[in-house]
């Protein structure tokens, strides 16, 4: 991974956390996902929130290079990417000021 490449995870996680109104709802979603792999529906009874809101910012978080969907027999996981992980202090950061 290439600095750029954390540059970029960077300014997106504060995009996603800091500059969207649903902020709170994708951090306690990434949080979830730092743990383990999850789909839409498990995040949505974890977290007690709608399918679609769950499917909803899992695929903001996709668009944004934070988490990548995994498809296996079962059906489909996503879990963090390597530019996320990259950026889990600064995660945690972030989700203080939240």
């Amino acid at each position: 991974m290439t600095s750029d490449d954390k540059s970029k995870a960077a300014i997106n996680l504060k995009i996603l956390l800091l500059q969207r109104k649903g902020g709170r709802t994708s951090a306690r979603i990434i949080e979830k996902l730092l743990e383990r792999p999850y789909n839409p529906n498990q995040i949505a009874e974890l977290l007690g929130v709608s399918y679609n809101t769950a499917y909803y910012h899992m695929q903001i978080m996709k668009k944004y290079g934070l988490i990548e969907k995994k498809t296996n027999n079962y059906g489909s996981l996503y879990e963090p990417t390597d530019a996320l992980l990259s950026q889990k202090e600064l995660f945690y950061k972030l989700k203080e000021l939240i």
